[in-house]
């Protein structure tokens, strides 16, 4: 974000806040209504494309 001139103090204050932020277990359908199959979880996303990243 630095990289793309947001200001220092700008990125402090995100990082902060998301440091105080509650913890969420909220579940929605978006992603299935979207796109008219289910979510799937970031750790099989990370496995099915781990090659193009190395």
């Amino acid at each position: 974000m630095l990289a793309d001139g947001r200001p220092e103090r700008l990125l402090e204050a995100l990082i902060a806040a998301s440091l105080h932020r509650p913890e969420s277990n909220r579940v929605t359908d978006h992603v299935e209504r979207l796109t008219g199959r289910p979510a799937g979880t970031f750790a099989r996303w990370a496995v099915d494309h781990a090659a193009e990243f190395s």
